[in-house]
């Protein structure tokens, strides 16, 4: 008689029926509910506006009370005088019993004038309490304003004032490109932080537009006096961009990235003085104007999405950004600054060991559900890579599509008996 010991088994996706994944994310997800807050009056106005202002307003990367009253005030279904709908929202997540769970805002823009067929979704700003963290929560707050996206199209066009390529094609976003796009800090190894937010998106589909080409920066959102008192801060970003049905493009062409420029502009010319903004735009949009006399199209940058491609961070190492693409600028000193070329000069393997340590660390969790038996392929056959708010005192809860969690989201409304690939989320 052989005695052998007991073994986990793994799993695989691949064996899931698509009713078993839809079961089981409803139950992790009947624990939250996501709300649109659509009145500064709203009760869930103040705690969502206190816990976003909470984590991002002291670092002056959080728009002002009075601002955020004004865009959830103002008519989203009447455009700026430039052209751009602007249709600003707030989710607020609480648990059943009515705790405050997490937060999430930002806007969704759309100008026929700088490309007819583009909506770029604006995720400004999210957070979560420490309750809330790694559940489906998560996945739930990155993707839920696609759904707002989509009603918002819907309603434009509805209304006479957006005409969609497809109107009755909404599984294809109405023939429409739909772009949810993040600004995030550039990585370093002394921040976990800026690692923990690029794989979080890196595993949600996310690409960085290639600063070389897209030296972005957010505007300086801090009190008018202050920025007269101390000069415009504007902080270094790297774009982030999940192209919802086309994330395996590796190219960005040169006048979706304009636009996309303009129209996040347009948001921010909503509640920051003119003169705080035209040299960041102007400078973005003068080295496309460079670009484009040699390419039609900007880089892509994969995000790492694991201890396998971990090295992808290496093109966004935030010391290299800052010294080829924002240099000497009065936001990039302090790190400059801060002791990391001496790091630098000490110790040259510094980025290369603290990758390796980043792999070792993601590689010593141990993994017990995988994507496909089939090695190349995920488990959605995909290869891989090394509504108005109605009446009442509520507002109407955020309803969700299962399949916007993958880059099947453009056929998945059109065709709801397509398995939901793999959920992906930090």
């Amino acid at each position: 008689m052989v005695t052998r010991s007991s073994r986990r088994v793994r799993l695989c996706l691949g064996d899931l029926y698509h009713q078993d994944v839809v079961e089981m994310i409803e139950r992790e997800t009947r624990k939250y509910e996501l709300w649109t807050v659509e009145s500064p009056d709203d009760p869930k106005f103040a705690p969502a506006y206190k816990l976003l202002w909470d984590a991002f307003g002291p670092q002056g990367e959080m728009e002002r009370e009075e601002a955020i009253r004004k865009f959830v005030l103002d008519d989203p279904y009447e455009p700026t005088p430039g052209g751009t709908f602007f249709r600003y929202f707030l989710l607020l997540a609480t648990d059943r019993d009515g705790n405050v769970r997490g937060a999430r805002d930002g806007s969704v823009l759309i100008n026929p004038s700088y490309a007819p067929d583009l909506c770029v979704v604006y995720l400004s700003h999210i957070y979560m309490t420490p309750q809330a963290r790694g559940t489906v929560l998560s996945y739930w707050l990155r993707i839920a304003p696609t759904e707002l996206a989509v009603q918002f199209l819907a309603d434009l066009h509805a209304l006479g004032r957006l005409a969609l390529p497809l109107p009755d094609a909404p599984g294809k976003y109405f023939g429409m490109r739909v772009n949810l796009t993040a600004e995030m800090e550039y990585w370093t190894p002394e921040e976990r932080l800026s690692l923990q937010r690029l794989l979080f998106y890196g595993r949600g589909g996310f690409d960085a537009v290639n600063p070389r080409h897209f030296p972005y920066r957010q505007p300086d959102f801090r009190e008018p006096e202050l920025i007269r008192a101390t000069g415009s801060q504007p902080k270094p970003f790297v774009i982030l961009l999940r192209r919802m049905g086309r994330e395996r493009q590796a190219t960005l062409p040169l006048e979706e990235a304009r636009a996309t420029m303009r129209l996040l502009y347009d948001e921010f010319a909503s509640h920051c003085q003119p003169e705080m903004l035209e040299n960041s735009l102007q400078l973005v949009l003068d080295r496309l104007a460079e670009r484009s006399k040699t390419k039609s199209y900007v880089e892509l940058l994969p995000l790492p999405t694991g201890a396998r491609d971990i090295a992808r961070l290496k093109r966004l190492f935030r010391y290299s950004v800052f010294r080829n693409y924002y240099r000497d600028e009065p936001a990039t000193r302090a790190y400059m600054q801060g002791g990391i070329r001496d790091r630098l000069r000490e110790n040259p393997k510094y980025v290369d060991e603290a990758l390796a340590k980043i792999a070792a660390d993601l590689e010593a969790r141990p993994a017990y559900v995988y994507g496909s038996r089939q090695k190349a392929f995920a488990w959605n056959g995909l290869p891989t890579d090394t509504a108005e708010t109605p009446t009442g005192d509520l507002p109407e809860p955020v309803s969700l599509d299962l399949h916007e969690l993958s880059d099947w989201g453009e056929l998945a409304r059109s065709d709801p008996g397509l398995p939901p690939p793999e959920g992906t989320g930090g």
